[in-house]
């Protein structure tokens, strides 16, 4: 009966904090005292009394030659570890699934989103990912502009994240993930036409100055610059004030929203000790970030890295 109180309140607070990160996730400004508060750092040993710590570690979805390998601190950390969650594992369901949820499929199609000038632009851009015309025709906005974002990542490169995957198997851990496929496509899917078209846009026309926002947060990861992150991203929509309320429907649903959920689900990996949870670093970063939030269930954080 009281496992089932505690469960019962502990969604409790899930709720509520959704219900906040929902009502404050449109200014892009944060408080200034969330500025000082995990601002700083990637790995962080987190524990509660009476379970064995843990480690959460803040890794990046994109590969570069300077990501690789992984820090010594985070190697020893994950060594020691029974099991290794992260955010999501693409297996080829998955795959298959999310391009099927990016595709229309009862007729309509990308020229009516956004007209055949951006259209033909959009083919063009698409070529170096290998995705012909027909099917660059049916793509959502949301589609096109993911795809877009990966054709500019480096080739031949592993992200942390799938390294640490590659680590896990090879030591025969076992391996779970916060969020499954169908959660991942609601984060796109259920962004308001305007702000998919608005982006797609945007990132088409602006490939250069997007690059140089990868850079500027590659950066600032390797300083483990969890604040220099998250100036890059303000930065960046503060230059381009037409997208700017896009961006920030964008940051809510990948980053805020995500983060309540994520700060709930690890804690089942937590509760058992010695578990390595990776999640994207601009989770970690301040008072609405997961380790706040994991405070806010009784855990104590002290960075590592």
């Amino acid at each position: 009966m009281g496992a089932a109180r505690g469960h019962d309140a502990a969604r409790r607070r899930m709720r509520r904090r959704a219900v906040l990160a929902a009502g404050l996730a449109m200014a892009l400004p944060l408080p200034a005292a969330a500025a000082n508060r995990y601002a700083q750092g990637l790995l962080w040993r987190v524990d509660k009394s009476g379970i064995e710590p843990s480690h959460l570690f803040g890794t990046l979805h994109a590969g570069d030659p300077r990501l690789e390998p992984l820090p010594p601190p985070v190697h020893n950390a994950f060594s020691r570890s029974r099991a290794l969650m992260l955010e999501y594992v693409a297996d080829q369901y998955g795959r298959e699934r999310f391009l099927e949820a990016a595709l229309y499929l009862d007729g309509h199609t990308l020229v009516q989103d956004i007209g055949s000038e951006h259209f033909e632009r959009a083919v063009e851009a698409m070529r170096p990912v290998g995705l012909p015309r027909d099917v660059v025709g049916k793509l959502k906005p949301w589609g096109v502009f993911l795809n877009l974002r990966i054709s500019r990542q480096p080739t031949g490169t592993v992200p942390p994240d799938a390294q640490l995957f590659a680590l896990a198997r090879k030591r025969r851990l076992p391996v779970s993930q916060i969020e499954n496929v169908e959660e991942q496509v609601f984060t796109f899917d259920e962004m308001s036409m305007a702000s998919q078209v608005a982006l797609l846009r945007h990132y088409r026309e602006h490939g250069a100055e997007l690059d140089q926002l990868a850079e500027r947060t590659l950066r600032a990861y390797l300083a483990r610059d969890l604040a220099g992150i998250r100036s890059a991203q303000q930065d960046y929509a503060h230059r381009y004030p037409e997208i700017a309320p896009h961006h920030a429907e964008l940051m809510k649903r990948v980053v805020l929203d995500r983060s309540v959920v994520m700060a709930f689900r690890m804690q089942r990996e937590l509760r058992r000790g010695r578990a390595f949870v990776a999640v994207g670093a601009l989770h970690l970063y301040g008072d609405r970030g997961v380790l706040a939030l994991l405070g806010e269930d009784g855990y104590r954080a002290e960075r590592v890295y």
